[in-house]
């Protein structure tokens, strides 16, 4: 009986030496764990930053070519929204500073040749490319050399983006 339980008792001096020596693992293991998921936390952020900073960059740039563009820009939305003009689409088309009508149809209501090619573009979801179009106002006629394009998917175009530039010169030579 002494013998069983003296086994007994180096069987739980030994258990707890190793529960003691586990949890010192134990304690490792989540201090590395804990050190290597702060870390991954730290390269996510750094990488989230560079990528907002690279996304600030690219939409500057972008605001940049639209603004310094000679030509007319125009982009409208499928559901006929103006989502993009530009200034020199603004002085072609005689759009004065200011607020831009929202539907494309409000904004070229003195120049409907332009909207004319936009919503067949908007409905056939094809390209057009290099029309000449006639604009006739109270007091000149401006000729405009037009493309339109259609971006998205081309059964269903999520809108189309209108590119033109004045001709008046070109004709009237």
């Amino acid at each position: 009986l002494v013998a069983v339980l003296a086994f007994a008792m180096l069987r739980f001096a030994a258990a707890a030496r190793d529960a003691r020596r586990n949890r010192k693992e134990h304690d490792t293991e989540r201090a590395f764990v804990a050190g290597a998921m702060h870390d991954a936390l730290s390269k996510l952020k750094a990488q989230e930053q560079a990528m907002s900073a690279r996304a600030q960059a690219s939409e500057h740039l972008s605001e940049q070519i639209v603004v310094s563009l000679t030509a007319g820009l125009l982009v409208v939305g499928a559901d006929g929204t103006v989502q993009i003009l530009n200034p020199a689409g603004r002085r072609l088309l005689g759009v004065p500073e200011g607020g831009i009508p929202r539907d494309y149809r409000d904004l070229l209501q003195h120049a409907a040749p332009v909207a004319e090619v936009i919503e067949e573009c908007l409905t056939a979801g094809q390209p057009i490319l290099r029309r000449a179009l006639r604009i006739d106002r109270d007091d000149r006629t401006t000729h405009l050399g037009v493309t339109v394009s259609p971006f998205g998917v081309p059964a269903r175009p999520e809108g189309v983006i209108c590119l033109f530039s004045d001709l008046t010169n070109v004709v009237e030579l």
